[in-house]
């Protein structure tokens, strides 16, 4: 339930992740979530890490490559689960996990969230808020 709520939060609160169909965004996590490289290991992995991990996935540009796309493992053909994308939501979504990822990285996971910030944190450096790329930008 937390997962669904943080989920719609996070796609209603920031436009550019608002394209992204409940599916799509479930078996990215899923995906992100269950591999680790070369490992014969089965990972495990945090709910941080692996909200890391997707926002690596999307920074890295793998929906502005030519790829295949990612697979839908409920269809019988190559169905692309992301193939409704439009190039200019491609670049939204790509830009606002740069942006997301660099928020990590500085212990602001809570602007991403849209909670409030831990007092432990209060102290760290801040990314200020005219850096965000407007597809990022929370609505309110």
């Amino acid at each position: 339930k937390q997962w669904y709520q943080r989920r719609v939060a996070i796609t209603a609160g920031i436009p550019a992740w608002s394209p992204l169909s409940t599916w799509s965004l479930e078996l990215i996590v899923e995906r992100c979530a269950r591999t680790k490289g070369y490992s014969s290991q089965p990972p495990q992995f945090s709910p941080p890490e692996v909200l890391r991990r997707v926002f690596e996935l999307f920074a890295s540009g793998f929906l502005l490559l030519n790829s295949p796309g990612l697979n839908d493992p409920c269809e019988k053909e190559p169905v692309d689960v992301l193939g409704y994308l439009s190039s200019q939501e491609r670049e939204d979504l790509t830009a606002s996990a740069q942006y997301a990822l660099r928020l990590v990285v500085y212990n602001q996971l809570y602007k991403i969230l849209g909670i409030a910030q831990p007092p432990a944190l209060k102290n760290l450096g801040q990314i200020p808020r005219a850096a965000a790329p407007s597809s990022f930008k929370q609505r309110g």
